[in-house]
């Protein structure tokens, strides 16, 4: 026993191991009142007495710990003391006992080495080591005073000292083989128990992810960090929302070093090789080395020459993936076994940091969904007016520029009355699906209100804004929808149109204004006249 006991790191706590120790001790002393009267004896002797009165005293001397559970009281130390000093006084009691009633011809030598089996699994194996040495001690202790005549003869007549030490060579073998298997027991216990305190501590941290990217990477770690793993790899292909397309997947690759790479995932990449083979199943793959011409590629050229690897998958609603652990590469990676305890604790961090992957998914579709128009899927109105203010902020801060298109479809009223209403929707979808397309990466489009639509082109002079105003124009005009539609366009550009967001709107509408006075169908760049397309007419009587 040592002064750490009962502390946190203990498998079985202190106050638990005090409790059944003294239950032990009073199993004892009963047994031991239980012998004397089967021998036939009437007169209870001194030690016997003694016995009971030490079991009291030592229930009185740990007092004080239990009360300690409670809040009042001293700490563990002093209970530590009385549980050592119960056991050496146990030790007396029981050699005691074992010369009154007939050394090694009486039975309380089977109850010394029961005693020393359960304080070995009670107490600690190191303990019943410690005792087993305390007995041999105590029991030469009373042969040699038997030899020299201290003690009387009397009651164990026939023991030798060759008779004893084959008895102590029975009490050690006890001793270690219960010693070997409460260790082994323990060591697994332990681990158990470090693996769920791990899996805890990473469940906690996992409540710090707010993005699918950032609980990737944490998820990527976790073998790393915990499980001694060489590289892992998180690879995450979100699912199809609704009647929109897949977002990008992604995958975040945790090299040697520790640091966190985020990688764009291959459009091909989970539906071929060890993944696809590994979340097809849905059970975790064991593979000895990655095969690129059997559809490994992206993976191998993401872990190259990695070996020994373990594909944990996974599926949700709103995604599918897997965490790809390469476990054993020299070094502290001597072993290579890919142990059942390792596979199992991937397993359970797996599925705590898909759930958690899903989670921020989710929250990142209701966000988008928060911010998108219902009818067309471009963003709504609040979210422009929060992106233009934020395109505002940077090219403030940078010196840069960014530029404003507004989009009026033509005669709109006029095909929702011809057409109906059911119609019209139709072409405001087919409308801002050809927005969208035209639009360069990074730009955003959104729904202004009605019929009318606004990009905010970021970054962009007035030669890059009507560019793009010119696909948006040309994908409207030549658009595949029920009915065929064009569109009048203004272009407003940061600073050369106005000074403020609210200004550029100002001149962007301006010039769509005057793209509708001189005839629609056309591009207007705020402060420039108004020009004739050069482009076919679209079919009027079909447009109205």
């Amino acid at each position: 026993m040592t002064a750490r006991a009962g502390t946190a790191g203990e498998l079985v706590p202190l106050a638990e191991r005090i409790g059944w120790m003294l239950g032990c001790r009073a199993l004892f002393v009963g047994m031991l009142f239980a012998l004397w009267r089967a021998t036939g004896h009437t007169h209870v002797p001194a030690l016997l007495w003694a016995g009971a009165g030490w079991l009291a005293g030592t229930a009185l001397a740990t007092l004080p710990y239990w009360t300690r559970r409670t809040g009042t009281g001293s700490g563990p130390k002093g209970a530590v003391v009385a549980l050592t000093v119960g056991l050496l006084g146990d030790g007396v009691l029981l050699i005691g006992a074992w010369y009154l009633l007939g050394g090694l011809d009486g039975p309380v030598g089977y109850l010394i080495v029961l005693h020393e089996v359960a304080v070995t699994l009670l107490a600690s194996f190191r303990t019943g080591t410690k005792l087993a040495m305390w007995y041999s001690l105590l029991a030469l202790i009373v042969v040699e005073a038997i030899d020299a005549r201290v003690l009387d003869a009397g009651p164990m007549p026939s023991t030798t000292l060759s008779r004893l030490l084959l008895y102590l060579t029975v009490l050690w073998v006890s001793v270690l083989a219960t010693a070997g298997f409460a260790a082994v027991n323990e060591r697994e216990l332990r681990r158990r128990r470090y693996d769920s305190e791990v899996l805890r501590r990473f469940g906690v941290t996992l409540t710090d992810g707010h993005s699918p990217a950032t609980v990737s990477e944490q998820l990527a770690r976790f073998p790393r960090d915990e499980l001694l793993a060489h590289r892992a790899v998180v690879v995450v292909a979100p699912a199809p929302d609704g009647d929109e397309p897949a977002a990008p997947g992604h995958a975040v690759v945790v090299e040697p070093t520790g640091g966190g790479r985020p990688v764009r995932l291959h459009a091909e990449a989970v539906g071929s090789g060890v993944l696809a083979r590994a979340i097809g199943s849905g059970t975790t793959t064991l593979t000895a080395r990655l095969e690129p011409a059997a559809g490994d590629a992206w993976l191998a050229e993401l872990l190259p020459g990695a070996r020994n690897l373990v594909v944990v998958p996974f599926g949700l609603d709103q995604a599918t993936g897997a965490l790809v652990v390469e476990h054993g590469r020299g070094g502290r990676y001597r072993s290579r076994r890919v142990e059942r305890r390792m596979v199992t604790t991937l397993e359970q961090a797996t599925l705590h940091g898909s759930l958690a992957i899903g989670r921020a998914l989710l929250v990142d579709r209701i966000r988008a969904a928060a911010d998108r128009d219902g009818l067309t899927r471009l963003a709504n109105r609040g979210r422009f007016d929060a992106a233009l203010a934020a395109a505002f902020d940077r090219a403030a801060a940078g010196g840069t520029g960014f530029a404003l298109i507004m989009i009026d479809l033509d005669h709109f009223k006029r095909l929702n009355d011809n057409h109906g209403h059911l119609v019209g929707d139709q072409v405001l979808r087919t409308a801002a699906r050809s927005i969208a397309q035209s639009c360069r990466e990074g730009d955003l489009a959104a729904r202004y209100g009605g019929e009318e639509f606004a990009v905010i082109v970021d970054g962009a002079d007035e030669e890059v804004a009507v560019g793009v105003a010119a696909r948006v124009h040309q994908s409207i005009r030549s658009a595949d929808g029920p009915v065929p539609v064009t569109a009048s366009i203004g272009v407003g550009v940061y600073p050369g149109h106005g000074a403020t967001p609210v200004e550029v709107i100002k001149a962007a509408d301006a010039a769509l204004y005057r793209a509708k006075e001189s005839g629609r169908d056309r591009i207007v760049l705020a402060g420039s006249p108004a020009a004739e397309p050069d482009l076919p007419p679209v079919d009027a009587g079909v447009a109205a």
